[in-house]
């Protein structure tokens, strides 16, 4: 499927560009790291420098968050789609209404065929298998986030807990080195630097959580499509998905198996998600809602963002 290989196509580009961005983080990590060991300052420039580059890396990190915005709201988009193609099943065109002026049976067995061919159980898990690598993607940068972020706090803390000996040896026993007042403004310097380091590792937790929320909950809604049109076609469709062909889904495919999915307060989750999503990636939202506002389209386009073209032919 087309479709499919260009998806593919699409995170293994992302998957890259994690990578390059997960390598700018390592020159601030190092040079904290080395401060807090040795409570000593790096010279002023190569700060300058260090804090400059991990500036200049931020709309790289934004275009990497929008890209994964993309396929996830993407994949909410295409779900909805499809739940209101099943849900219009039962709705016959203006043709089968001819048909059925002749033969109401005809006309039931062109529904039929009708709604089989617009959502099969294979499209549904094509859908499902897209969700569990969206989830192995953001869940692992989530891992490497939060290491990161573990790692320097600890390092931050430990500076800061030695910030009054740090300024004492950058002032000189005799004050000749070095002012008590530049000897603390470089220290506050380094901290401010780090925090905004820190910072910005926060914000990408903060943003695999909001991508991760939702996406479970579309997952969700996927997953109860796929029973209730697998009851229709009278397959079992808990028999075709297992959980070891979902990995990064699997807690939510032995609940399906296991018939523990419930719509019970599920639309109060999938509101709070959304709400959540839409903060954070406005654009994202507004073009999910005008793709689901329109559902006689070819289902979701993914629209080009800076040097990542994520498009669905």
């Amino acid at each position: 499927m087309a479709e499919a290989q260009v998806f593919d196509s699409e995170m293994e580009r992302i998957g890259d560009a994690l990578v390059a961005t997960s390598e700018a983080f390592e020159p601030p990590a190092s040079m904290l790291a080395e401060a807090a060991e040795s409570l000593t300052l790096p010279e002023e420039a190569k700060l300058a420098i260090e804090a400059e580059h991990f500036k200049a890396s931020a709309p790289g990190r934004e275009a990497i968050e929008a890209a994964l915005a993309h396929l996830v709201a993407g994949l909410a988009a295409e779900i909805e789609f499809r739940a209101r193609e099943f849900d219009m099943r039962e709705v016959p065109t203006r043709f089968e209404k001819l048909i059925g002026l002749v033969s109401r049976s005809a006309m039931r067995r062109r529904q039929l065929a009708r709604s089989r061919r617009s959502v099969s159980l294979d499209h549904l898990a094509e859908l499902l298998r897209r969700a569990d690598r969206l989830a192995a993607l953001v869940r692992a940068e989530r891992v490497t986030l939060l290491a990161r972020r573990s790692k320097g706090e600890a390092d931050l803390k430990a500076f800061i807990d030695h910030r009054p000996d740090i300024i004492e040896k950058l002032h000189g026993e005799n004050g000749e080195a070095m002012t008590g007042v530049e000897a603390a403004r470089r220290t506050e310097d380094f901290v401010a630097v780090f925090q905004t380091f820190i910072d910005g590792l926060n914000a990408g937790v903060g943003t695999c959580n909001v991508l991760m929320h939702k996406l479970l909950i579309d997952v969700e809604d996927l997953l109860i499509l796929y029973q209730v049109f697998s009851e229709v076609v009278s397959r079992h469709g808990d028999e075709d998905l297992r959980p070891e062909d979902f990995p990064s889904l699997s807690p939510e495919i032995e609940r399906f198996s296991k018939g523990m999915l419930s719509v019970h307060g599920l639309d109060r989750r999938r509101d709070r998600a959304n709400e959540a999503f839409a903060e954070r990636f406005p654009a994202e939202a507004v073009r999910q809602a005008a793709a689901e506002a329109h559902p006689a389209g070819a289902g979701w386009r993914l629209p080009a963002i800076s040097d990542f073209k994520f498009m669905r032919p």
